[in-house]
């Protein structure tokens, strides 16, 4: 229960830039009263993912803001936290073929000094940091027209998502066949809306479709199975 709290308060502290005011008081209200007063784990899952519905898009948003940002300038604020002896190893790193990026899978492990594995950490987390900051003063500032139209773009893919979480819903309730595959179509269906909401990891739209088509499969599978299965009487006496 508090690691789920915890999780609740770190979205709430890194709610999107622009977020309407009204949202952004009601959310933070219900983080206060959920720290305040008792509750269940399934009543605190079921309000983070209501919340996670309505913040989507905006998280969507900024966060294609962030990876662009990242790829313009990541390097950059990467470098300036380096002193020169670690910059210096870093390009020679790079001339071996090797991106800023790869900084992040861990494949300089055997490149770099424990204690520049030790610095690149530090400098990566205030790449960060200088990343969202960036970022943020782009989306409400310059970019502002951008960063709003890209958060209707993401409206109407959640609008996609909820569409397809209902159809998984109503697979399920029409499933009396195979008990077990409706309870695995219900689980399929919370571990998207976790994904809603940090509870778990994210997922793409089109995993829904693809979800939908492999539960149609596997009840034709199960169907079969049965059928293979089924004991067949034969009167022989009427035939």
């Amino acid at each position: 229960m508090e690691s789920t709290i915890n999780l609740f308060a770190q979205l709430v502290d890194n709610l999107p830039p622009l977020l309407p005011d009204d949202l952004v008081y009601r959310i933070r209200k219900e983080l206060k009263n959920i720290q305040s007063e008792p509750t269940t784990l399934e009543k605190l899952e079921e309000k983070m993912i209501q919340i996670g519905y309505e913040i989507w898009p905006w998280n969507q948003a900024f966060r294609e803001f962030s990876r662009i940002t990242e790829e313009k300038m990541g390097e950059q604020f990467l470098l300036s936290h380096f002193g020169d002896s670690l910059q210096k190893k870093y390009y020679e790193y790079r001339t071996l073929g090797m991106s800023w990026a790869d900084i992040h899978t861990g494949r300089t492990a055997s490149y770099f000094s424990e204690d520049d594995r030790v610095l690149i950490t530090q400098a990566l987390i205030a790449t960060h940091r200088a990343v969202k900051d960036f970022t943020t003063r782009e989306v409400v500032g310059m970019r502002k027209e951008s960063y709003l139209k890209k958060v209707e773009e993401f409206k109407k893919i959640l609008t996609k998502i909820k569409d397809g979480l209902r159809g998984l819903r109503d697979l399920a309730a029409h499933e009396s066949d195979h008990p077990m595959l409706a309870n695995e179509i219900i689980e399929r269906v919370r571990s998207f809306e976790h994904g809603l909401c940090l509870l778990a990891p994210e997922f793409e739209h089109e995993e829904i479709d693809r979800a939908h088509e492999f539960f149609v499969g596997r009840k034709q599978e199960l169907n079969r199975l049965r059928g293979i299965h089924e004991t067949i009487e034969i009167d022989f006496y009427n035939s």
